[in-house]
């Protein structure tokens, strides 16, 4: 992976400052949420303590705490009277809670909805029943078949089920010892998917605060005993208590009345007694969808936990918590928070006895501020980090691309700071920068010219050789001359000879070293020229063939002349090495061939023989000074110094030399890439 991409992924590491940021940011909220909770439970303490001091208010029916829980229903104010017709469709639009009524199987048989309207109460009566057992005329059977209950302070009320028209609600006259019917009570049946359905209304004083309610659910119309019953009459037989909204704990409520916060009063059993005002929650404007986006994404951000969803036809933490106080956060509608409080009223009677409860103050706030600056703070955070995180990866980039820049020129100083025979191109620039690419820099101008001493060395240790043993050479020959001019004896004199023929050998190797020395320095004085190739090509092939009689040769090149610029005496004398050198490897009788062949803007001229194929991973040693790949046996007269002058040759003509094996791995096949001009 290269350098700007190493430091562009380091970058990355900015990108922890948003991440921090968040962190932060819920543990402040976690704080503000926490001191909101604090503040409305202070608020509710209050309220409840003002009630404590003043139990009249939540609980003015002295009768009230004496039934049992379970007995009462509530009455919902009605912001109209619905049309007694047995139907319901009045009260659907105000989504009142009803009441479950549970059999002996604690399974839900019927559900009631009370309402309250001037002084008249209201009753909607479901009942779920697959084989309903309507009342039969023809028993003359008051309750044969199923029947519906109503229990006052004073009256019973039997209701016999019909499955369709006005009900009739008949009590028993003890003075007349007869059921009679209540005209002051009107109502309606009709038959539902589940079973049948009531509705009904009495005036409020026919009830006196007391009402309960039974359904008896029988199999026939002949006045069986009931299979199932339900109902909200207690044990004892008397009905239980209405519980309905209080004008005065209203307006005791309405003065701790603040903006953007429900206040809620209930009694023991989670009743609506009072309540007052709303949370403060701001639905998304229609025309501006992008802000309303960005606090979506903030809000989920920030958020800490899943939040219970807050109920829509219920109040919270008005169930189940005892005498305890509660406080929980709730999601609620557009991703708001509602902090939701709730407090028991418990009356100061006295120390003895245990105090009852009176009820619940419940407080409801929306935590639509405090999320506002939140959201705010998380908005400028984001501009801030990425502005931060954006300068960073600029600058790491700069300086990355800068570093990457100072690399690669040491790298191209490096790579061609050395030709292919060895030799130091120029002056390697030295950087004055005092870090460590500097130092590295330095490192490799000292190591090149340490290098390029040792390579003048090398270049000046054949001529330095050949000078030094020529006198002691000849000393020795001249010597071995007389001495064989003298008479001696057959073995002296074969020792002799011996001793002459390495003389003239080593003599062999000292010219060849001088003239190779002295060729390297003439190929950089010698002058191009214009000639034409092929005609050059002719000419040589001509000579080896009168040369090497044990070998056959054959040129494949294009028909018309091949115009070249060059040294015409360099490239022959580079034909001369690679002949020569296929010559020693080839079989006799085997042939030579030599190709010329235009291919782009080059002259690709190769060399092929039959023998011995390359040694694996030698190729590019092949034309090395003092380098030879022939057998132990047959290096008398080669130093490694024919491919090597060759190359120094192309060299020249700024061209490429190369040898491979053949195809068919029968030879060796040598290529010269020559441009044309």
């Amino acid at each position: 992976m290269k350098l700007r991409r190493q430091l562009l992924l380091v970058s990355l590491v900015a990108l922890a400052l948003p991440w921090a940021g968040c962190q932060y940011l819920r543990q402040v909220d976690a704080a503000l949420a926490q001191g909101q909770l604090q503040a409305l439970e202070a608020t509710a303490a209050a309220i409840a303590a003002r009630l404590a001091s003043a139990p009249q208010l939540i609980a003015p029916d002295p009768m009230r705490h004496s039934r049992p829980p379970g007995s009462q229903l509530y009455l919902n104010p009605l912001p109209h009277s619905p049309v007694v017709d047995g139907y319901g469709d009045d009260w659907r639009p105000w989504a009142l809670k009803p009441r479950e009524l549970l059999n002996e199987q604690l399974t839900p048989q019927a559900q009631v909805t009370l309402g309250q309207f001037t002084d008249q109460v209201y009753l909607l009566l479901t009942v779920r029943d697959k084989t309903p057992a309507y009342r039969d005329p023809r028993t003359k059977l008051l309750a044969g078949g199923d029947t519906v209950e109503i229990f006052t302070s004073g009256r019973n009320y039997l209701l016999p089920v019909a499955s369709q028209g006005p009900a009739d609600a008949l009590w028993h006259n003890p003075r007349e010892g007869r059921y009679q019917r209540e005209l002051r009570l009107r109502g309606r049946w009709t038959t539902s998917h589940e079973g049948y359905q009531l509705e009904l209304v009495l005036p409020y004083a026919l009830t006196n605060g007391a009402l309960s309610i039974r359904v008896q659910d029988r199999t026939s119309s002949a006045g069986t005993p009931p299979v199932h019953s339900a109902g909200t009459l207690p044990a004892d037989g008397q009905p239980g208590r209405l519980v309905a909204p209080l004008k005065d704990l209203q307006a005791e409520l309405d003065h701790f009345a603040q903006p953007g916060l429900r206040l809620v009063v209930v009694d023991s059993e989670g009743f609506l007694l009072a309540s007052t005002g709303q949370p403060q929650i701001i639905p998304p404007a229609e025309d501006e969808p992008r802000p309303w986006l960005r606090s979506w994404v903030y809000r989920k951000l920030l958020s800490r936990e899943a939040l219970t969803e807050l109920p829509k036809n219920a109040l919270p933490l008005t169930s189940d918590i005892g005498r305890d106080r509660a406080g929980q956060w709730f999601s609620g509608p557009f991703l708001s928070r509602i902090g939701a409080v709730s407090v028991p009223v418990i009356t100061r009677a006295d120390e003895v006895i245990e105090r009852p409860l009176l009820g619940r103050v419940l407080v409801l706030q929306s935590a639509e501020a405090m999320q506002s600056v939140t959201e705010g703070a998380a908005h400028r955070l984001w501009l801030i980090s990425c502005a931060a995180a954006a300068t960073a990866l600029l600058l790491l980039l700069g300086y990355a691309s800068w570093l990457s820049w100072r690399i690669r020129k040491l790298h191209r100083a490096a790579r061609n700071a050395v030709d292919s025979s060895g030799k130091l191109r120029g002056n390697f620039p030295q950087s004055t920068a005092a870090d460590e690419l500097g130092a590295l820099n330095r490192a490799f101008a000292s190591l090149l010219g340490e290098l390029d001493q040792y390579h003048q060395y090398l270049r000046t240790l054949a001529s330095k050789l050949s000078h030094e043993l020529r006198t002691p050479l000849a000393v020795m020959r001249s010597s071995l001359d007389n001495l064989s001019a003298c008479e001696l004896d057959e073995a002296t004199r074969r020792y002799t000879e011996r001793a002459m023929d390495g003389g003239a050998r080593l003599s062999g190797i000292l010219n060849s070293l001088a003239a190779a020395s002295n060729l390297e320095a003439s190929i950089h004085q010698a002058e191009r020229e214009s000639f034409d190739l092929a005609d050059l090509l002719d000419v040589m092939v001509q000579c080896y063939s009168d040369a090497h009689p044990h070998h056959r040769f054959r040129l494949d090149k294009p028909d018309g002349e091949l115009p070249c610029l060059g040294a015409p005496e360099l490239l022959a004398q580079l034909l001369d090495k690679l002949v020569d050198n296929a010559c020693s490897f080839a079989p006799e009788d085997s042939e030579i061939r030599l190709t010329a062949r235009i291919e782009g803007g080059d002259y690709l001229i190769s060399v092929s023989n039959e023998g011995p194929l390359l040694p694996s991973n030698y190729a590019h040693k092949l034309f090395d000074s003092l380098v030879s790949v022939r057998k132990d046996g047959d290096n008398a007269g080669h130093l490694g110094l024919g491919l090597h002058i060759a190359k120094l040759i192309a060299d020249f003509h700024r061209g490429r030399l190369k040898a491979c094996n053949r195809a068919d791995n029968s030879g060796v096949e040598f290529t010269l890439q020559l441009p044309i001009q």
